[in-house]
């Protein structure tokens, strides 16, 4: 993001190909989505597993026969498996000339070892060495010897040990983000202070970072598992021209829950006056997401610029793009709350017994039924490529210009921010000078060629009668 601001240091900013894939920050998770989503045909044959994939996948091959390994990870061939499993690495993968397959007990086999793992150790130890002094070198290392163990011990093929993990509620559905997914396995793994990988936006480097917005968002998302025993969990994010730690306190066990009943009260306000204006479910949200911008800025953004990234009609300025990552900022923070409220109901027992005594078992209850009515009000919160447009790609018009303008309005008033009023260019000020002075003339003209007709007694004056 720095080397493209630095390659157009002027106000103009182009569409960014430059960037590649990091344009749609947001692109893992959409695909994830529409995976899972229930009318693909692939719903049922995707799963989300915590921590790292190679351990599933390989625990996956030893208790099926005949499994093909998809996967871009060169180190997944070093796992032992049964002698029929096949490695396809993604790069290989081109269906129209065939599938490139590798298998590992093959390898083995023609390189004269016993376990790959050795190999790969000789291969680290002596990297200069040729792969048939490598093969013979590893009938040689120390097995026993702690530094192997701890290298080799990675590549055993074993099932995920963590209890919670066959509890199919908390491993599949609800269906969560990876980042979130990572999160719930680290809590439930007693981690000392779970890490959050925001993702990278594609924003103004030199502004301060978009995921500042929705903050207290996330807050509230990091702080509703009830399995929790850490105080802080640790966001890494953009913070001035590098990215970095930032800790993130979350609440305790008997925190005011009062913003809880705000951001419900304001939800509730929402739906009921989207309905009165007829706002779809896309803008409805996207005008929420506004209202958290808007919290958090000292001046707000113009009221066009605001309508142009609503409708995804991107005017080549950094402004915009910064916009836009705020906006998207605010709207994932918003659907990381939906999807931990879904796994936090997911993991309190639904008959659990309340003791009206004890004060932590009320407050529990209370905020599980605060959470399950934001879930409910946003029960249509819209899908990633509905509401994150990427600067550069076609207009997608959510509303008309005149209503999405009246809409904006009543955001900035609800949100207690006053309407900028519009800023005009020196040349659309002489243009609309210009008109507004043809218009006069014109009208002067018409009164002239106009009969002058007076009153009645004008007419009998002039002898008209």
């Amino acid at each position: 993001m720095q080397q493209f601001r630095n390659n157009y240091a002027t106000i103009s900013c182009p569409v960014p190909t430059y960037l590649g894939s990091i344009s749609y920050a947001f692109l893992a998770p959409a695909l994830q989505e529409a995976l899972v989503d229930s009318d693909s045909p692939f719903a049922s044959k995707t799963h989300t597993v915590p921590g790292e994939a190679d351990d599933w996948c390989a625990s996956h091959a030893k208790e099926h026969v005949r499994s093909i390994i998809f996967t871009s990870d060169t180190d997944l061939i070093l796992y032992n498996y049964s002698v029929d499993t096949l490695i396809v690495f993604l790069h290989d993968a081109d269906i129209s000339t065939g599938l490139k397959a590798y298998s590992p007990a093959e390898i083995r086999k023609q390189l004269q070892v016993t376990s790959l793992a050795t190999f790969a150790y000789t291969l680290i130890e002596n990297p200069q060495d040729s792969a048939k002094l490598l093969a013979h070198q590893a009938q040689d290392v120390d097995q026993m010897s702690a530094r192997y163990i701890d290298f080799a011990s990675r590549y055993i093929t074993k099932a995920p040990t963590s209890v919670y993990l066959h509890d199919p509620d908390l491993v599949d559905p609800p269906r969560i983000d990876v980042r979130l997914s990572e999160y719930v396995h680290q809590t439930l793994d007693k981690a000392e202070f779970p890490q959050v990988y925001m993702p990278l936006l594609t924003e103004e480097p030199s502004q301060a970072s978009a995921w500042n917005i929705g903050f207290y968002i996330r807050k509230l998302a990091y702080t509703l598992l009830p399995t929790m025993e850490y105080t802080v969990v640790q966001e890494y994010r953009r913070k001035a021209q590098g990215v970095s730690v930032q800790e993130v306190p979350i609440y305790d066990r008997h925190f005011d829950q009062s913003p809880v009943d705000n951001l419900e009260s304001q939800m509730r306000s929402l739906i009921s006056w989207g309905d009165e204006k007829s706002v779809s479910s896309e803008l409805l949200w996207s005008l929420f997401g506004l209202s958290l911008v808007l919290t958090e800025l000292n001046t707000p953004p113009p009221i066009p610029l605001v309508q142009r990234v609503l409708n995804c009609d991107f005017d080549n300025s950094w402004a915009f793009v910064h916009l836009t990552a705020r906006l998207h900022a605010a709207l994932y923070s918003l659907r990381m709350l939906l999807q931990m409220v879904k796994v936090a109901e997911a993991m309190f027992a639904p008959d659990a017994i309340i003791d009206p005594l004890n004060r932590q078992d009320i407050e529990n209850a209370r905020l599980r039924k605060t959470m399950s009515k934001i879930a409910n009000h946003m029960s249509d919160f819209p899908s990633i490529p509905e509401v994150m447009g990427v600067p550069g790609q076609a207009k997608r018009i959510l509303a008309e210009h005149d209503k999405l303008k009246e809409l904006i309005e009543e955001i900035y008033r609800s949100a207690g921010v006053e309407v900028p009023s519009e800023q005009v260019s020196n040349k659309k000020k002489k243009r609309q000078m210009r008109e507004g002075e043809r218009k006069k003339k014109k009208a002067e003209q018409r009164m002239q060629a106009k009969p002058q007709v007076g009153n009645a007694y004008s007419l009998l004056e002039n002898g008209n009668c």
